[in-house]
């Protein structure tokens, strides 16, 4: 009997919309779940927030190039035995050793090929439990959900006028759910939050809507999959002051940027908050 392969996280960072956009189909195609962002400004947010099994950068990108953004991964203990692998038009073999002295494991030439990506995803071990993690007893865990109501009234109640991360985690998740269930007539009952310093990570485990598998199917995969992630990006925007005011009464801190993608395999959607301040929590 066969063992079933794992699906594995995937980021693709490479400010060539088109060429992220096909290799993030190919690897979709595959069974994996892909998120893709173009440049190295973003990729550390974005890479904090997925956790990717793999992530394949370009090594010539304007804003940060793929050796600077791995030596900044390296440096993170999250990230310091991930599997990254350089993709570039220029592989010659001074490239090539300028990106494993950088960090990289292995380095792909572009256009790449498929046995060349498929032999990268054979070689990728799942090394951390994509759970969230437990809730410690007696304290509301980030799959907790705490009505806006009873927020205020425990606040208001308490000397220090502030919620545990905790109670602003679950707050937090009340506060998607109603907006989902308002806005796009879903109901996601898998929601994980988070903190990490001044980013507020939310990862929904939704699926996709009837329309938006239909929308899939009615246009090329390319097509399809830009037209749902545009639709949902629209939807979120259409909400964000309303978000960015629930995260801000949560927490007393302001939102500075707010980043989405969903995946068009699985349905998972993250959202990350940057936060003008790190928290203080009660």
């Amino acid at each position: 009997m066969t063992a079933t392969k794992p699906i594995l996280r995937v980021l693709i960072v490479d400010d060539n919309r088109d060429g992220a956009d096909a290799l993030g189909l190919v690897v979709e195609a595959l069974g994996n779940q892909v998120h893709v962002t173009y440049g190295g400004s973003q990729a550390l947010d974005v890479a904090t927030a997925f956790r990717p099994d793999l992530m394949l950068i370009d090594l010539a990108m304007p804003d940060m190039d793929g050796c600077h953004l791995v030596k900044q991964f390296r440096q993170l203990p999250a990230f310091t035995r991930s599997k990254i692998v350089a993709i570039t038009g220029h592989a010659d073999e001074g490239h090539r050793t300028l990106a494993k002295k950088a960090g990289f494991d292995a380095v792909l030439a572009k256009p790449v090929a498929l046995k060349d990506i498929e032999g990268v995803l054979d070689g990728v071990k799942v090394v951390s439990s994509r759970q969230p993690p437990k809730p410690r007893s007696g304290i509301p865990g980030t799959h907790s959900r705490l009505p806006m109501g009873e927020a205020r009234r425990i606040r208001s109640e308490r000397p220090s006028k502030a919620l545990t991360q905790a109670e602003s985690q679950a707050a937090i998740c009340e506060g998607i759910i109603g907006f989902q269930e308002e806005y796009m007539g879903l109901r996601s009952e898998q929601i994980h939050s988070h903190f990490i310093k001044d980013l507020l990570v939310v990862r929904i485990h939704g699926t996709l809507t009837l329309a938006e598998r239909q929308l899939g199917k009615a246009v090329s995969p390319e097509k399809g999959r830009d037209l749902i992630k545009q639709t949902r990006k629209q939807l979120l925007e259409l909400a964000r002051p309303m978000l960015e005011s629930l995260v801000h009464e949560v927490t007393g801190v302001k939102v500075q940027s707010m980043h989405h993608d969903i995946s068009t395999v699985t349905g998972e959607e993250v959202v990350v908050f940057t936060l003008v301040d790190s928290p203080r929590f009660g």
